[in-house]
């Protein structure tokens, strides 16, 4: 699962080995240091995600749900690009919209 969030970009997969787990993961530190303790994330350097918190799936549902209560916009794109702490993000943004767009027209 991937989430975009005006915290940041994280995607959710699934523990390996633990089937209650799973892995929060981000190409950007401070995508995940927006969801968790500092402590908490491993850097995975040679990883295409090179940050990487494990968590419970009930704190997962907990961290998610935060990210929903705490939505306060009518605009994703124009709530990144009001946010200096993402707005670097802005462009990629507006590609993954492009693309999805796209997609749709063809579906």
């Amino acid at each position: 699962m991937w989430i975009a969030s005006k915290n940041g970009f994280v995607s959710i997969v699934q523990h390996r080995d633990k089937p209650d787990q799973v892995l929060f993961r981000a190409r950007i530190k401070k995508d995940l240091e927006s969801l968790f303790p500092k402590e908490s994330i491993i850097e995975t350097p040679k990883a295409d995600y090179g940050y990487r918190v494990y968590v419970s799936k009930q704190e997962a549902v907990s961290v998610i749900s935060q990210q929903v209560c705490e939505i306060d916009y009518p605009n994703f794109k124009n709530a990144i690009a009001q946010n200096p702490e993402q707005r670097d993000k802005l462009a990629a943004y507006h590609d993954i919209w492009g693309v999805m767009w796209d997609y749709a027209k063809n579906h």
